[in-house]
């Protein structure tokens, strides 16, 4: 309650007049203080007793300079000199000349003017702090909400300031040298890069970490309060755009690879065929049955190879297109997997095809056209990477309210770090396996089959004793209400 009487404008009005007329009073009809044993206001000093009443008027006027600023401290000094004027003129001209009132009305004047610069200072420097202070929360409040991580670093190396963004990143540690911080050496990498230009434009960097994080950093200089040249960091992660490039890049690879293995695989099978025409067509070439028959052989295994490379590249871009749903119905999977052995039996002829089919198992629910395809790419893939005369064998059992159907061969295997990626469109595996045909579509095909069917699809593998691909697929409901 008193405070908000002393800012009321009213109160200083009237306390100033009050003082005003006071002073007043006691200018023409009394002294305020005795000043007879004052050494210091002897009368060679002041030459009245009226230069020391006079003195008591500088408190209005610095009160009103300091409370209603320079204007009215100059009123106040005026109306002061009109107070003084008739002493001077008609009561006592001697000893209290215009010259003194003169002067000291204009020691007044200065005196008042001085106080309101002061308080005009004051309030500018007192405004200039709160508005500093407000941008400065402004500033934290926008740096503790970005994303990106922001560090500043005197030219000691010492990190002087760094938002939650970079602590989350990195840890807290405000007061650590930025070297063991980051990097975790001993010695500073290197000279700061804007300690020897604070005026030159930002720099850009690419950060990599042991821990496989990438940051994208903008070196920046920044003049710190204390006058020091600092550097700002903005420290952006772009780890999941560097797996999204090279992951792009890696995708772009082996398409340029699927281009020049589709040429390899049409071109290989088509001159085969061409050969082996031309050869039939000759007529001063005589041919035996058996010639004959070899021949026609041959053009038929590579007629189904451009087939089924054409079939693969149809059906991945349909899957992709969201063109080639599955029209599900129930149907037996011995039935496929027997019509799939004897369409793939010529092509299959060097190895020993074997099928272990559970007795009396339940129909799935599938589209039998999808399923087949499956099927015939796991075993052209088992037929690709084992050896003549080996065997490969097909077999399905009941799990649950699943079919799981396996393709089994006792090839190479496959290296362990290619296990997560033989699913992967144009994925080929590594180096190290023997076939250099295909084009790398058949398992991603058929991964996309089984996720739409609502299966799953997986492969083990162990090098040198071959691999096992794994699918399964929904057992028809009326089979499973007749279980209930």
């Amino acid at each position: 309650m008193l405070v908000d009487i002393l800012s009321k404008r009213s109160f200083h009005v009237i306390l100033l007049s009050l003082l005003f007329i006071y002073y007043s009073l006691i200018y023409y009809f009394g002294e305020i203080v005795d000043i007879t044993n004052w050494e210091f206001l002897r009368w060679d000093f002041f030459y009245s007793v009226h230069d020391i009443h006079r003195l008591f008027f500088l408190i209005p006027v610095i009160y009103t300079g300091y409370i209603f600023r320079i204007r009215w401290s100059l009123v106040v000094t005026f109306a002061a000199f009109l107070v003084f004027l008739p002493r001077a003129l008609f009561i006592s001209p001697f000893t209290d000349p215009l010259i003194r009132i003169i002067l000291f009305t204009l020691l007044s004047g200065i005196v008042g003017t001085l106080t309101g610069l002061f308080r005009n200072e004051s309030e500018r420097r007192s405004s200039l702090e709160i508005t500093v202070k407000t941008e400065r929360d402004k500033m934290l409040g926008i740096l503790n909400r970005m994303e990106d991580g922001v560090l500043i670093t005197g030219p000691d190396y010492i990190i002087r300031f760094m938002n939650p963004s970079m602590s989350r990143e990195f840890g807290d540690s405000i007061g650590a040298r930025c070297y063991e911080y980051l990097q975790g050496l001993k010695e500073p990498c290197s000279e700061l890069c804007c300690l020897n230009n604070p005026d030159g434009s930002p720099e850009r960097r690419e950060y990599s970490f042991n821990d496989g994080r990438t940051y994208d950093v903008i070196l920046s200089p920044y003049i710190d309060t204390d006058g020091a040249v600092c550097q700002l960091s903005t420290f952006r992660n772009i780890t999941q755009r560097k797996m999204v490039e090279n992951e792009l890049k890696e995708l772009n690879q082996m398409k340029s690879e699927l281009l020049s293995n589709v040429s390899h695989e049409l071109r290989s099978p088509l001159t085969s065929i061409k050969g082996t025409v031309s050869s039939l067509l000759q007529k001063d070439i005589t041919l035996s049955a058996d010639e004959t028959d070899m021949l026609l052989t041959g053009v038929s295994e590579e007629t189904d190879r451009l087939i089924s490379l054409v079939t693969n590249l149809l059906n991945m871009s349909r899957l992709e297109a969201g063109a080639w749903y599955p029209d599900r119905e129930s149907c037996y999977i011995q039935d496929i997997i027997n019509e799939v052995m004897e369409r793939q039996k010529w092509s299959s002829k060097k190895r020993v095809v074997k099928s272990d089919i559970e007795p009396d198992i339940p129909p799935v629910f599938a589209d039998s056209t999808q399923i087949r395809q499956v099927i015939m790419n796991l075993m052209e893939n088992a037929i690709a990477y084992s050896e003549e005369g080996s065997t490969i064998n097909i077999s399905a059992k009941t799990d649950r309210d699943m079919v799981q159907i396996s393709v089994t061969d006792n090839g190479d295997g496959i290296p362990p770090e290619d296990l997560g990626k033989v699913f992967d469109k144009f994925y080929r595996g590594s180096q190290n396996r023997r076939q250099p045909g295909g084009t790398g579509l058949g398992l991603a095909i058929c991964k996309s089959i089984i996720d739409n069917h609502d299966g799953k699809i997986w492969v083990d593998s162990r090098l040198g004793q071959g691999s096992v691909f794994y699918f399964t697929l929904p057992i028809a409901r009326s089979e499973k209400k007749n279980d209930d």
